[in-house]
């Protein structure tokens, strides 16, 4: 799907115009790769079944995702250098609070948007223990998954 084009069953246009940082410069093929690649998470993020145990912020819970997928998921982001360097993700957090609490605006996100909440939220669990594992328990995560399934 290239820019412009209608977004299966939504109305608004999808822009897959990738930017690796914000000086907008255009990703290479591999770094897509490396987006697409996430897609691989999205069955274990959909299987929701409250069977695991792990270590979460606060020590043993249960949890509807396991260690292994929650551990191998940010090691594949952070390894992958799926993050922005350059973004000043506080200056965001009002905005990616914003697409938290209203889901619904998660249809229209394109891939920098989807880069600059992964971004946001994966950096908010360095000053906010458990943040990471709260946003995969409430499938956040997974919804941007979803919606970047459909962009890419």
């Amino acid at each position: 799907m290239s820019g412009g084009e209608a977004a299966p069953g939504g109305l608004w246009p999808v822009r897959v115009n990738a930017v690796k940082n914000l000086n907008k410069q255009p990703m290479t093929e591999t770094e897509l790769e490396h987006w697409r690649g996430l897609l691989a998470f999205l069955p274990a993020l959909r299987n929701r079944t409250p069977d695991f145990w792990r270590v979460g912020a606060w020590g043993d819970m249960t949890s509807v995702v396991s260690t292994g997928t929650a551990q191998s998921l940010l090691r594949y982001i952070q390894g992958h250098n799926l993050l922005l360097d350059n973004f000043d993700w506080m200056e965001w957090q009002e905005e990616a609070l914003a697409y938290l609490d209203y889901r619904i605006r998660l249809e229209t996100a394109d891939l920098p948007t989807l880069q600059k909440l992964l971004t946001a939220h994966i950096r908010a669990d360095r000053l906010t223990e458990g943040h990471y594992d709260a946003m995969l328990e409430n499938g956040f995560l997974r919804d941007l998954l979803e919606r970047l399934a459909v962009v890419l």
